[in-house]
């Protein structure tokens, strides 16, 4: 999932200091969070994190950004809730949501498919399948 802070925030409330079209890909720890990649503050000990971080944005408190003087004016935002850690919860679940459901493997491990064989990349082999030499398996099929 890709989405803008701009979305996050409409999603789930909070106060957006930043740029609402700055993209984000990914939830991250605060200590190893990249650009691009979301994080959150929920404790006074964790703060020099913070100054390490390389997150393109941090969920914290209005007390701990009262406190970030000098973050923010690297280019990076932040977004401000009353509860941090209940709002990174929120924004997992719907990070959750947004992603693909997971498709089961295209190759079950006990199949055996001749290397004369040409199989798509989108068709779906059940266990114990046998595909022999010269056979052609078309797109989306799927064996069982």
């Amino acid at each position: 999932m890709v989405c803008t802070l701009g979305e996050i925030t409409e999603a789930l409330g909070g106060s957006l200091h930043g740029d609402p079209l700055r993209l984000i890909s990914r939830i991250a720890p605060l200590a190893s969070a990249e650009p691009g990649e979301i994080s959150f503050l929920s404790h006074a000990k964790y703060a020099p994190q913070l100054m390490q971080t390389q997150a393109s944005c941090v969920v914290l408190s209005p007390e701990a950004a009262a406190e970030i003087q000098d973050w923010p004016s690297q280019g990076r935002g932040w977004i401000e809730t009353d509860a941090p850690y209940l709002y990174f919860a929120r924004l997992t679940q719907l990070w959750k949501r947004s992603l693909p459901a997971p498709r089961p493997p295209r190759i079950h491990p006990s199949a055996v498919i001749d290397p004369l064989a040409t199989v798509h990349p989108t068709a779906r082999i059940g266990a114990l399948c046998v595909i022999e030499a010269g056979a052609v398996i078309g797109a989306d099929t799927e064996l069982k």
